[in-house]
């Protein structure tokens, strides 16, 4: 797992419709967001996702629509998986808000053709991909949108977005050392108070809570992947008591930090 900046910028490409599959892996990407759509379909096996202020295990041929400026993150389940990733563009600029997860054969039919013309790659495979994506989001608008955005509104949670980005950015890259909400704040020019509250608006957790996951997850790497001792991990990710750094490994990881630093 990579370091992360909050706001992920899709790279532009001439075909207006990103498409990627994953088989048979496990579903862990960091918290993030973008402007665009995002379609997660689960073709085979289980995906625990987290979008917005809401967690979900996505179970086979049901998908989850992550909405344009929604944080989102992956948090285990071994799985065969497509994702659709759509432009603002695509809706013509209406700022549409979906139900997000949904199960539904004609929805399901669709996405399978979808993938199937991706996997084909013949001269009408582009062509053919867009008329299913076409009649995809008109059947999700007609029976899945929940509502549309006013232009305001969005622009709002975008501007919300991006300021709690830079603070996002600065635990991503700097977790180790000794980091405070107020120090966070100030960076983003906010009180302390009101960066508190629109942290939690924004991500569904605090501040706190966030950079412990980032460093639980760093510390968990560090077990797997070197020679370093518990307390060793501990020091290496911030975290200054090891007694304390058990504890909040054991409620993130739901086992000890010496159980995976010996194998178990």
């Amino acid at each position: 797992m990579n370091d992360i900046n909050l706001y992920e910028k899709i790279p532009e490409e001439d075909f207006p419709i990103r498409i990627l599959m994953t088989e048979n892996s496990v579903c862990e990407f960091y918290l993030h967001w973008h402007e665009h759509t995002e379609i997660q379909y689960i073709f085979e096996g289980s995906a625990k996702l987290h979008y917005g202020d809401n967690d979900a295990v996505v179970g086979e041929k049901e998908c989850c629509i992550i909405n344009g400026n929604e944080l989102h993150e992956g948090s285990g389940g071994l799985c065969t998986r497509g994702v659709i990733i759509l432009r603002p563009s695509f809706f013509e600029n209406n700022h549409i808000i979906f139900e997000n997860i949904v199960k539904d054969s004609v929805v399901s039919e669709l996405i399978e053709n979808i993938f199937k013309e991706f996997k084909t790659k013949d001269t009408s495979s582009a062509l053919a991909i867009k008329g299913y994506t076409y009649l995809l989001l008109t059947y999700l608008i007609r029976n899945y949108s929940a509502q549309t955005l006013t232009e305001a509104t969005y622009r709002r949670h975008f501007e919300k977005l991006s300021k709690i980005n830079k603070a996002v950015k600065y635990i991503s890259e700097n977790y180790s050392e000794n980091i405070t909400t107020e120090m966070l704040a100030d960076m983003v020019h906010m009180s302390e108070g009101h960066f508190c509250h629109i942290f939690k608006e924004v991500t569904g957790k605090t501040a706190k809570e966030y950079l412990n996951e980032i460093r639980i997850s760093k510390a968990e790497l560090l077990l797997c992947e070197t020679e370093m001792t518990v307390t060793e991990a501990a020091f290496c990710c911030g975290f200054s008591d090891a007694n304390y750094f058990a504890r909040i490994f054991k409620k993130y990881k739901g086992r000890t930090p010496s159980s995976v630093r010996n194998g178990q």
